[in-house]
């Protein structure tokens, strides 16, 4: 299985869209902490200094996503490695919705396709 490969100097958009390539069905979204969404035209060290009011180093220079990483685990290291939050979410009907703890125990590769069964749409940025 393929892998992608992140680091805080890709653009939030390009991190999506090489994402959605592999999931088309998923789309990670970057929160400040109080849930607010960041500008896709930031890289993601950026972003976390926006949402943080500051710099600060993240943990981790690169971070490798397969289809075997869970939605919770996912999500736990994109945090530690880039200080800032990442949730996984999906549409439906044209509506952007959170993936929440039913999914957190789902591969991402799982989630895909539990959601193209389901009748998700297909993310296009």
């Amino acid at each position: 299985m393929a892998e992608l490969t992140v680091n805080g100097r890709i653009k939030v958009k390009t991190f999506q869209k090489e994402f959605i390539s592999k999931f088309p069905h998923l789309v990670p979204t970057l929160r400040t902490d109080e849930g607010k969404g960041i500008d896709n035209d930031l890289t993601i060290a950026a972003a976390r200094v926006k949402a943080k009011g500051e710099y600060q180093p993240s943990g981790e220079s690169d971070l490798s996503i397969n289809g075997h990483l869970t939605i919770g685990g996912f999500e736990t290291r994109f945090k530690n490695a880039f200080g800032i939050t990442c949730q996984i979410c999906y549409s439906k009907g044209g509506r952007t919705m959170q993936t929440h703890e039913n999914y957190n125990e789902m591969t991402l590769s799982e989630a895909n396709a539990k959601l193209k069964a389901d009748g998700a749409d297909e993310i296009k940025l």
